[in-house]
């Protein structure tokens, strides 16, 4: 068996489900089980709809909502044409859907109150919505579909919006349900991002977590691969949409994979890789538009190349500097600082101590910050500074490659952080974020294309 999952890209219009339909139809002998997510920019509207909810905005939700509805229906529509029942019933399931997320909604509206619980039951609608429609034009292609509500089988904690899955749970219930549910079909099709609490409570998987949900269900198959289809030509040197001449990464470990995703790069979702490297299952990141394209293969360390293999990078983070006028010690002040970060679940990038002082990058605004660093104010000096951006270099050997740092700061003028990661995979930096464009540019140039 094989994990086949489409990113939102994939699946955003009639033409690209037909190519879906295609790249799934030649590996129908592997036993494919396809992962959906929802249709491109469909999560960021349902986080509008939930906002809207809770403003009590009655004529934004109604527009929103009226939008979901037309898209989905048009979509369903122009995918069936030609098979009339199979129409009519696929429009009988996305209009249930999408009535029940109306009823959901028109209580957050009417108490104006949006829990993290509700969240999750809102946004979960978009992958319930797009893998109902592809499971139909599945079945109208002829390929025998078998359509499974992921919240069976994948059990999280109930950290609603950024959900741990209890894996040992997880693996019996998928092993289960599509061993006794894939008899006798061509295709199991089930979402991404979408899980429930052991309660039966809908959680996510946090936002992009689709890929996350292919490496579980990979993991609990033991499956020959996981394949994870998206808009580019594999894992590249940068961002190709901020760095140009970019290329392309044939292979690469586990472990880097899982450093540049921590580092900021989108290929794919941080804990994708874990899943995968328990059981040594391969995975291949390949692009929908162009499937002859072999794209990037993450394999064991020992079967991928040493050296440099991307630069990551993420922009507007925060940078805290904690000092204390005591000498405290390495041990004790990092033990004071992450005793309020940890419990209120702010997320750490990097992070360097000394003595008296610890510096932090923190990726995004987030709630209970303000509370930690209150905290920490009662016996520290804390100093945030925004406008910085974070470059990390990434790559197994990375020691061996020289003049990394001196390029870094010819060309960003001053770094306030650098460091190396505990498992020498990374060497990051942080400069202002004014100059994060000229300093991806000549790094990229210097490291890939001298």
């Amino acid at each position: 068996m094989i994990i086949i999952k489409f990113g939102g890209t994939s699946v955003q219009n009639e033409e690209a489900i037909g190519r879906v339909i295609s790249i799934v139809s030649g590996r129908l002998k592997e036993k494919p089980l396809v992962v959906v997510s929802a249709l491109a920019k469909v999560t960021r509207l349902l986080c509008m709809l939930a906002e809207e909810a809770e403003a009590q905005h009655e004529d934004g939700v109604k527009d929103l909502l009226r939008q979901l509805r037309e898209r989905h229906f048009n979509l369903a529509k122009n995918l069936l044409a030609d098979n009339q029942r199979l129409l009519e019933n696929c429009l009988e399931d996305v209009e249930r859907l999408i009535s029940d997320l109306e009823t959901f909604v028109s209580g957050v509206c009417l108490i104006g109150e949006l829990s993290p619980r509700s969240e999750a039951r809102i946004i979960s609608t978009g992958e319930l919505l797009s893998s109902t429609i592809i499971a139909y034009a599945f079945n109208a292609n002829g390929i025998s579909c078998h359509w499974i509500d992921a919240r069976r089988m994948i059990t999280t904690d109930d950290n609603y919006l950024y959900a741990r899955p209890d894996l040992d749970v997880t693996e019996a219930n998928v092993k289960r349900i599509v061993g006794l549910e894939s008899r006798g079909t061509d295709v199991i099709l089930t979402q991404g991002f979408v899980a429930s609490t052991d309660k039966g409570v809908t959680s996510v998987l946090g936002f992009e977590g689709s890929d996350y949900s292919a490496a579980i269900f990979g993991m609990a198959l033991d499956a020959a691969r996981v394949e994870i289809w998206t808009d580019v030509d594999g894992i590249r040197t940068a961002d190709p949409r901020v760095v140009s001449n970019t290329g392309k990464i044939d292979v690469v470990s586990y472990e880097e994979a899982a450093e540049m995703a921590a580092m900021g790069a989108r290929v794919l979702h941080p804990l994708t890789i874990e899943p995968a490297r328990k059981k040594n299952i391969p995975i291949k990141v390949l692009n929908s538009t162009n499937p002859s394209c072999e794209g990037t293969l993450v394999v064991r360390g020992d079967q991928a190349p040493d050296g440099p293999k991307s630069i990551a990078f993420r922009d507007n983070i925060l940078f805290v500097k904690i000092e204390s006028s005591k000498l405290e010690g390495v041990t004790r002040m990092l033990g004071k600082v992450f005793a309020e970060l940890y419990p209120r679940r702010i997320p750490v990038t990097l992070s360097g101590a000394t003595e008296s002082e610890v510096c932090l990058v923190i990726p995004e605004e987030v709630d209970g910050l303000k509370e930690a660093l209150e905290a920490i104010e009662k016996w520290a000096s804390v100093t945030v500074f925004r406008d910085k951006a974070l470059i990390s270099v990434v790559g197994r050997g990375i020691v061996g490659f020289e003049g990394i740092g001196d390029k870094v700061i010819s060309v960003s003028g001053k770094v306030h952080i650098a460091a190396m990661s505990a498992n020498m995979m990374s060497e990051s930096f942080v400069i202002d974020h004014e100059k994060l464009q000229a300093t991806l540019d000549s790094l990229h140039e210097y490291i890939f294309n001298k």
